[in-house]
C-alpha cells in the first residue's frame, strides 16, 4: 500500500483522542493530501482493440492526451473513429483504476467499513 496512506492510518489510530491529536492529525491530513495529489497525477495509457487510438488518463480519470494514428484517419469513418476514441479512453480509465487500487490497497474499505464495536473494544471511541 502506498506509504502516505499507511502513515495517515497509523497516525490517525495512534493519536486519536490524545492531547496532541489535533496537531498530529492535521499534519497527517496534509501529508495524506499531498500524497493523494501526487498519486492522482500519475498516468495510465491504453489503446482501442485495433490500435488506432491511444489515450492517456490520470489516475484521477482525467484525459491527459489522445493520439490518433494516421492509419485511423485513413481507415476509419467519423463514427468508427469516435468509437475507437471512446474505447481507448475507457480502456485507459480501467488501467488507471487498477493502478489506483494497487497503490492504495484496501484503504477506502478501511474508512467506510469501520465496525463501531471494534473501535469501542480498541478504546478508539
Amino acid at each position: 500500500m502506498n506509504e502516505f496512506v499507511e502513515r495517515f492510518l497509523e497516525t490517525s489510530e495512534r493519536y486519536y483522542r490524545s492531547d496532541s491529536a489535533p496537531e498530529k492529525l492535521t499534519e497527517a491530513a496534509r501529508d495524506f493530501q499531498a500524497g493523494l495529489t501526487e498519486l492522482m497525477s500519475q498516468t495510465a495509457s491504453a489503446t482501442d482493440r485495433r490500435g488506432y487510438v491511444e489515450a492517456t488518463v490520470s489516475l484521477g480519470r482525467t484525459v491527459v492526451t489522445t493520439y490518433i494514428s494516421p492509419r485511423a484517419l485513413r481507415d476509419l469513418d467519423a463514427g468508427e473513429l469516435g468509437e475507437a476514441c471512446v474505447e481507448a479512453i475507457a480502456a485507459a480509465r480501467l488501467v488507471a483504476a487498477e493502478q489506483f487500487t494497487a497503490q492504495v490497497g484496501d484503504f477506502p474499505d478501511r474508512l467506510t467499513h469501520l465496525d463501531p464495536a471494534e473501535l469501542i473494544r480498541r478504546g478508539r471511541v
